[in-house]
């Protein structure tokens, strides 16, 4: 890392489940086929290891390092980031054989020290941090899908843009279309009235023609 960035802590062993592709925090069940869990730079879905942010953004390995050795501003909130501030997270496959419930229940009822009775004190330190736990989680989860929805509305609004020019410029060729119609079409007007006075001049020389010839051709039968 350079002296402008900073290298992020890495090694927690923590993961995130990827059977139905939902980040940590959120219930059990598939989420929309077209909604991925995604790096906040690269918005390539996450798939191997990848780093939470204290500001609960989450990016890819590569994007962490190429980004934070040279800045330690996050790319996506501003936030500036101390090496602690990063969380090393893995995309794991969902464990069936994993009782949420009895891993809760078991992580309440485990003494934090070795030796005498469980204490209520214990217990609820043990709860508050997994209250405290579940309440990043949800932050996280929150705060991924303002982005996503963020990101899907300039979507949206630039699929709508497109669609408004592509709209003006079928108008465009339509009035273009219907101008050059008008034009061909008096101009075939003009060349046909041309034509039939083209017709009638002819037909009137050939008149004159037939006139001429049967006037001098009954002048030379009578002289004979």
């Amino acid at each position: 890392m350079s002296t402008s960035g900073m290298a992020p802590r890495v090694g927690t062993g923590m993961s995130i489940r990827s059977s139905a592709g939902m980040p940590p925090g959120s219930s059990s069940g598939r989420p929309p086929a077209a909604s991925n869990l995604s790096c906040n730079k690269c918005s390539k879905p996450l798939a191997t290891t990848c780093f939470l942010c204290s500001c609960d953004c989450i990016f890819c390995e590569e994007c962490t390092y190429s980004h934070f050795e040279r800045s330690s501003q996050c790319p996506t909130c501003g936030r500036r980031l101390a090496e602690n501030d990063f969380t090393e997270l893995v995309v794991a496959d969902a464990n069936t054989g994993t009782d949420v419930v009895k891993a809760n229940m078991q992580s309440l009822l485990t003494k934090k020290h070795s030796g005498g009775m469980l204490q209520y004190s214990e217990i609820c330190q043990s709860l508050i941090r997994q209250v405290d736990s579940t309440k990043q989680a949800t932050k996280f989860l929150l705060k991924q899908l303002l982005l996503e929805s963020h990101k899907s509305g300039r979507n949206n609004l630039m699929a709508s843009r497109t669609h408004e020019a592509l709209q003006a410029e079928n108008t465009q060729l339509k009035q273009l279309n219907s101008s050059q119609r008008l034009q061909y079409e008096q101009a075939i007007t003009t060349l046909q009235n041309k034509l039939k006075a083209r017709e009638a001049t002819i037909a009137e020389q050939n008149k004159m023609i037939d006139q001429f010839r049967k006037y001098h051709g009954g002048g030379g039968g009578g002289g004979g």
